[in-house]
């Protein structure tokens, strides 16, 4: 993920997987208006967090349909190489869990929360 605003890199990550959405959370709690974000893959739950955060404009290789309306009815240009129906778990074989929360929890202050105990859950998992 690569975060600019007027010419000027603000952040960026080479992280998969929401990692990034929350260091940006987190590292810019005023927001990040004026902003362009660019990342490889953009689903519900980062259009989410980029209306919250207020960037101006998204860019992605995949971006799924729903992050599509969410960030059209946010009025956040976007462009998309390719979009998809939904965005996968890493696995591909089914929905991403972070997406399935993106659609239980779509105020972000609820979402922000539940993205840091379903990441805590899967790395338990993991070890």
């Amino acid at each position: 993920m690569l975060v600019i605003r007027q010419g000027t890199e603000l952040y960026c990550s080479y992280d998969d997987g929401v990692r990034p959405l929350l260091e940006l959370v987190e590292w810019f709690p005023g927001g990040l208006e004026g902003a362009t974000v660019a990342d490889r893959v953009v689903g519900a739950c980062a259009a989410r967090i980029f209306d919250y955060l207020h960037v101006a404009h998204v860019v992605g290789l995949t971006g799924s349909i729903s992050a599509e309306r969410i960030l059209h009815a946010a009025a956040i240009p976007f462009s998309f190489r390719i979009t998809v129906v939904d965005i996968l778990n890493q696995d591909g074989t089914g929905r991403c869990p972070f997406e399935q929360l993106s659609a239980l929890h779509p105020d972000p202050r609820d979402l922000i929360p539940a993205m840091r105990a379903k990441l805590a859950e899967l790395r338990a998992r993991r070890q």
